[in-house]
């Protein structure tokens, strides 16, 4: 009997709820593109909804009325749980939250890059060097050297090294606040820092947004085969992960070293396409969440055309799905 009382869009949404689920699990992007249409329809429901009850309107469930004060409340937990699925569902956010990896709340997207760095405690009698882990608008993550006594909450002075669009190199330096300090399985500790940027800072600011806006160029993910050829001319074999225009980053046994001058020839259906680089990132040991090899800032390309036809085919099996 109940059954028979229950409206056919009832039965619509439950369907689709499962539908959505199996996508999300299985990491479909039809399911994330149906979940944001289900969102739409379910707020815009609620929102009629408690406008029609203020109006004078009755509901029913199987025939038990609603009241008003039930219809109000699942609005707000309904916004509420859809929000936090949304949040989760965030770039760089499902991966650190749902897994044992370690890590503070965050709003911004960080994208793993190395930039070399210097630090010094507020009083200036420790520092230390090294290369950022990963880079956001509003902080950083550094590896720390032994025995640098800073602890959550302290202050930080910080100079770091970026490149400028025609890849001159350029420092600024910022303050900022170390938020966490977490342990490594191999022992080693690395700091979550806040940049504080100074009102009287635009300059050191937009040169660092700028850096970020070339950096956060759009990657996408690959599998493609490749070869690629150090100083030595030694070809070497390895898997293309993910590529930009700006770069790419190659998994592989043997890990190149910071610095070092790359030749690479990636292989496509459309045929070989070659790059030169340089290793900015090396990194043997496959920590952070990426596989063991290392990463390349591109130089040169021998065949513009052909790499952005396939960079444009990457962004389109992105956007639709594979």
């Amino acid at each position: 009997m109940i059954l028979q009382r229950i409206q056919p869009w009832q039965y619509v949404f439950s369907f689709l709820s499962a539908i959505i689920a199996y996508g999300l699990i299985t990491k479909k992007k039809f399911g994330y593109y149906l979940f944001l249409c289900f969102t739409f329809l379910i707020l815009t429901y609620n929102i009629w909804m408690v406008f029609s009850v203020s109006l004078g309107k009755k509901f029913f469930l199987a025939g038990i009325r609603i009241k008003t004060t039930d219809i109000v409340w699942n609005m707000a937990i309904t916004t509420a749980l859809l929000a936090i699925a949304f949040y989760f569902l965030r770039r760089e956010i499902a991966a650190p939250y749902l897994s044992r990896t370690r890590r503070g709340w965050r709003t911004k997207y960080r994208e793993t890059h190395p930039i070399p760095f210097h630090w010094t405690n507020a009083d200036g009698e420790r520092d230390g060097d090294g290369l950022t882990i990963n880079i956001s608008k509003n902080g950083v993550l550094l590896p720390l050297t032994k025995h640098h006594f800073l602890n959550p909450g302290d202050p930080i002075n910080l100079l770091l090294k970026l490149e400028k669009e025609n890849r001159e190199p350029v420092s600024i330096s910022v303050q900022g606040k170390v938020v966490r300090i977490d342990q490594e399985s191999d022992g080693t500790e690395i700091a979550g820092v806040q940049l504080l940027f100074l009102i009287a800072q635009k300059e050191e600011k937009q040169i660092y947004e700028s850096f970020l806006h070339r950096v956060f160029a759009p990657r996408y993910p690959v599998s493609n085969p490749v070869q690629f050829f150090s100083i030595d001319n030694q070809a070497n074999e390895g898997t293309l992960l993910n590529v930009s225009l700006e770069g790419l980053y190659i998994e592989s046994e043997r890990v190149l070293q910071a610095g070092e001058v790359c030749r690479v020839k990636i292989q496509t259906r459309s045929g070989d396409i070659s790059v030169t680089g340089v290793v900015r990132w090396s990194n043997p040991q496959g920590k952070y969440g990426k596989p063991r090899g290392f990463g390349i800032q591109i130089d040169t390309i021998e065949n513009k055309n052909l790499f952005r036809v396939w960079i444009w085919k990457q962004r389109f099996k992105l956007f639709h799905g594979r």
